[in-house]
This record gives structure tokens, C-alpha cells and sequence, in this order.
């Protein structure tokens, strides 16, 4: 089997995602940057560059028989094969006149190439400047949100989690285990609290919830999770409960817009309304960087994106934990 071989991108390209791990030390500042770049049409779309490993330009690439629509082939690099998937069909464009750029990404515990059109530029934004993309666009255009660019350019953030599982056409949820199935024997009016600004891992982490017979509440961007918390922490304070007893954990994303899942953490966590309430980060960003990131924040765990029987046994194990933490309470 022939190998893919490949070229480095352009020394401004290169000069682009120098020093990013320097670059991106931005946890708790409400931050986060965006490469952008471009897939054969006006429009401009960014990803966070926490998820950038390398750009380089794409010189040939090993065809993959029967892959799955938009994966060309896979290449190898420094002795691993990764799949290559054509963002630039994915998004209905012809082939780019020049040769592509390869934006090597990894998340979820996964290394892919997306093939694009050019890069332009990191940016770095405040979470509270990117915004929900209108309802009936998020799921068809695969987006997570939009910013205003300082040139008056909308830029769409792509939900590239979705984008993988659109291509795989897998089900991860069904293999759950039928032994993790439980009972549930939490109170009738308690529950788990979630937010996620990707329509894809909402529903994900709401089928998993569901099979394992837990009730929950959830939002679609920590802003949102933040105010809807906040008034139920003050309801708990005027009616002498322990907010933890209706509502033992929150799980968050740490992308999102309005509010990221770090800052949000680090409300929690200051305030002693919450006292009991475990806070579990749920990330595709799985890194050990992450996770330590999110322990300093006061997160309590971290719970790995698109491994659903690894999320069903942590979440079961917490809720053991604060089921006696409860009943000691009590």
C-alpha cells in the first residue's frame, strides 16, 4: 500500500500555528481562538485551535476502498494513518483550483485531516461575542455558532464532532451494555442539569441519560446555564433546601458560546449555594492539559466526548457517590 506524502504549508501558514499550545493558555478568561479558514466559497468558518495539531499542504493522499461519503483516503503521518475527510465536497464546492491545505485536528480521542481551501488567521474572541446559529441552521449547517468578525465578515464555528459522526453513521449509544441498565432511584424531583451548545451532543448525552433511566434538565450555552442555575439556587436558599439534593450534578461542555464550560465551572464552584454539587467537564478537547485546566477551575471530573458506556459508568459512579454524601446529609 502506497503512503500519502506530504508538504508543509506556506511559512506564513507556518508562522499561523507557531507556539499554539503558548498561544491558547486562555482557561477562565472566558476566551478561546479560532483558526480560519476557508472551504471554496465566500463564507468563512473557524474551529478552535486547541483542536489544531498542524496545517500542511496535502500532496497525495492513499484512496481507501468503500470509505464513507467525503473521507478521500487516509495518509500517514510520523507512522500513523488518519483519515482524510474533503470539508470543501462536504459543503457542496467543486475541487479548489490549488492544491488544498490539510488541517490536521484531534479531539475525542481521534486524529483526522479535513481538507480546505486556504487558512486566513487565529483570531481570539470572547465567548460572549459568539452567538447561537438561528435554530433551523445549527444541525443542517453543522454549526455550534457564529461571531462578527472586526471587518463586519460572520464567521460559523464548526460542530466538527458532528461532522465525524454524520460520515461514520455509527450508533455508540447502543453499545451500552444491557447490565448498566438500572433502576432509577433517585427522589422523583431529582435530576442531572447538562449543557451543550452542539445539537449532536445534547441528543448523544440525552440518549445516554435516558438508558440508564435518569431524569434531566439541560441548555444550549453556558449563559443560559448559568441564569437558569443562579434562579434555582435562589428558589433552594428561600425554601431551606440544599440545592445538591434536587440537583446532584451539572455536566458541562467547555465550548460553548455566551459562556464557556470553564468559566461557568468556576461560578459554581465560588458559590456556596451550589455546596454538594458535583461538576463533571464533558469534553471532546480530552487532553491531559484539559482536564487539569478544569480540575483548577474546581471541576470534579471529566468525562471523555462520544464514549457512551465510559459517560454512563462515570455518571452512575457520581450519582453513588452523592446518593451517600446524601443520605449522610440527611
Amino acid at each position: 500500500m502506497s503512503t500519502s506524502t506530504f508538504a508543509p504549508a506556506s511559512s506564513n501558514d507556518q508562522t499561523l500555528l507557531a507556539n499554539i499550545d503558548a498561544r491558547t493558555n486562555l482557561a477562565g478568561t472566558n476566551k478561546m481562538e479560532l483558526l480560519l479558514f476557508k472551504v471554496g466559497s465566500a463564507e468563512t468558518y473557524g474551529i478552535n485551535v486547541f483542536k489544531v495539531k498542524e496545517v500542511m499542504r496535502a500532496v497525495d493522499i492513499t484512496q481507501a476502498p468503500a470509505a464513507p461519503e467525503f473521507v478521500v483516503g487516509m495518509a500517514s503521518m510520523r507512522g500513523k494513518l488518519v483519515p482524510v475527510i474533503d470539508l470543501i465536497a462536504a459543503y457542496g464546492n467543486p475541487p479548489s483550483a490549488k492544491p488544498p491545505l490539510m488541517v490536521v485536528t484531534e479531539f475525542s480521542a481521534s486524529t483526522q485531516a479535513f481538507l480546505v481551501e486556504s487558512v486566513e488567521t487565529i483570531i481570539r474572541v470572547d465567548w460572549s461575542d459568539i452567538h447561537q446559529p438561528p435554530d433551523m441552521l445549527s444541525a443542517s449547517a453543522k454549526l455550534t455558532g457564529v461571531t462578527r468578525l472586526a471587518d463586519g465578515r460572520l464567521a460559523g464555528i464548526l460542530d466538527v464532532e458532528q461532522i465525524l459522526h454524520t460520515i461514520s453513521g455509527t450508533d455508540p449509544v447502543a453499545d451500552i451494555p444491557d447490565a448498566m441498565i438500572t433502576g432509577n432511584t433517585m427522589p422523583a424531583d431529582t435530576r442531572l442539569f447538562f449543557v451543550d451548545d452542539s445539537a449532536f451532543a445534547r441528543t448523544q448525552l440525552q440518549q445516554i441519560l435516558d438508558k440508564i433511566n435518569v431524569k434531566s434538565e439541560f441548555a444550549i450555552n453556558g449563559q443560559e446555564a448559568w441564569t437558569r442555575l443562579d434562579a434555582m439556587a435562589t428558589t433552594a436558599a428561600a425554601e431551606g433546601r440544599h440545592l445538591a439534593d434536587r440537583l446532584p450534578i451539572i455536566i458541562t461542555d467547555i465550548e460553548m458560546p455566551e459562556m464557556d464550560g470553564f468559566r461557568l465551572t468556576r461560578l459554581i464552584k465560588q458559590d456556596r449555594r451550589f455546596d454538594g454539587v458535583k461538576v463533571l467537564l464533558h469534553s471532546s478537547m480530552s487532553e491531559s492539559s484539559n482536564r487539569d485546566k478544569g480540575l483548577a477551575m474546581g471541576a470534579d471530573g471529566f468525562l471523555a466526548k462520544y464514549n457512551p458506556t465510559e459517560v454512563a459508568k462515570s455518571i452512575q459512579a457520581v450519582l453513588a457517590e452523592v446518593g451517600k454524601a446524601g443520605a449522610d446529609r440527611g
